[in-house]
């Protein structure tokens, strides 16, 4: 069990630096770069504000011993990184915080008031997933809860809470074949139960499906339902850690989150000791770097179970 916590937090970093120097590119631009997936590496260690996110959740998951709206937040605004490619509405978000807003209001007004459906949440959202992987219901709630910080369109935070929930299975071992009903009853909004219905589909036609129906049908951009439901299947229909990275990369499109949120599931089903050795290896060090996020899984651990 400890492994699978530890898992999801590398299996994010080690999805979001294999696909961040390929952010932007298109699936043919990707493959035209990359070559064949048998031959696939790592490019860079770097991870992105995806990454430095997730590491802002479980630091304050770990001091509260759970949430905190208000820690987390200045977690995020204490490690902003302008450097790592924040997306405009967390920058304003945090900004506004930073300036004296409330962490309840600050995103609120952004985009004409309706708020974020943006993907920033679903990426970091890893934490959540393990500690609270054996209640759905407060899975659920804390999903929302936290990604309002910086996301509070319901389609931002409807996607979170199906990343979390995916990864709460993933951790509790549940067998794949199983994993799409239960995910199918978990979801609220018929944008993302219509979704989970594709992938099915997909799953149901094997090797048939090529990647440009993939990217038709479920996406790869930067909408939360436009890459969450693309990271399920890309964890689904493979057959280890390595495969589901290669796969939701080779999509191209936003491949930076979309490779951390099938690393994280990845991750959380195979445990850390299913990410190839060398990958994990490459991953950044420094203050935040790669011991230290798997730090971060053993104190989520040590909190869950031992305190």
């Amino acid at each position: 069990m400890k492994y699978k916590f530890i898992g999801a937090l590398i299996g994010t970093a080690v999805g979001d630096a294999s696909g961040a120097p390929l952010e932007g590119y298109s699936m043919d631009e990707v493959n035209s770069v990359k070559g064949r997936s048998d031959t696939w590496e790592m490019i860079s260690g770097r991870y992105t504000d995806d990454t430095e996110m997730m590491i802002g959740v479980a630091e304050s998951l770990i001091e509260n011993k759970g949430f905190n709206g208000e820690d987390m937040a200045l977690r995020f605004i204490e490690n902003y990184d302008p450097g790592r490619g924040y997306g405009p509405g967390s920058k304003e978000a945090l900004r506004r915080i930073t300036e004296g807003e409330s962490w309840e209001e600050a995103s609120k007004t952004l985009f004409g008031g309706k708020g974020s459906y943006g993907n920033g949440a679903a990426m970091r959202i890893a934490p959540v997933g393990v500690f609270y992987y054996d209640d759905a219901d407060k899975l659920r709630e804390i999903a929302y809860t936290s990604s309002h910080i910086t996301h509070s369109h319901v389609l931002g935070k409807e996607g979170a809470a199906l990343q979390a929930f995916s990864i709460a299975l993933a951790v509790r071992g549940t067998e794949k074949e199983a994993m799409m009903l239960e995910l199918k009853e978990f979801v609220k909004t018929v944008v993302y139960k219509e979704k989970l219905s594709k992938v099915e589909s997909l799953l149901e036609n094997g090797t048939e499906v090529s990647k440009r129906e993939v990217i038709s049908e479920l996406g790869n951009g930067e909408a939360a339902f436009n890459s969450v439901p693309t990271a399920v299947y890309s964890f689904l229909r493979a057959g280890s850690f390595k495969d589901a990275i290669v796969y939701a990369v080779s999509l191209g499109g936003d491949t930076d989150t979309i490779g951390a949120m099938t690393g994280a599931i990845s991750g959380a089903y195979y445990g850390e000791g299913g990410i190839p050795e060398e990958w994990e290896k490459k991953l950044e060090e420094g203050k935040k770097g790669r011991q230290y996020i798997r730090w971060l899984g053993e104190e989520l651990y040590q909190v869950k179970f031992c305190i």
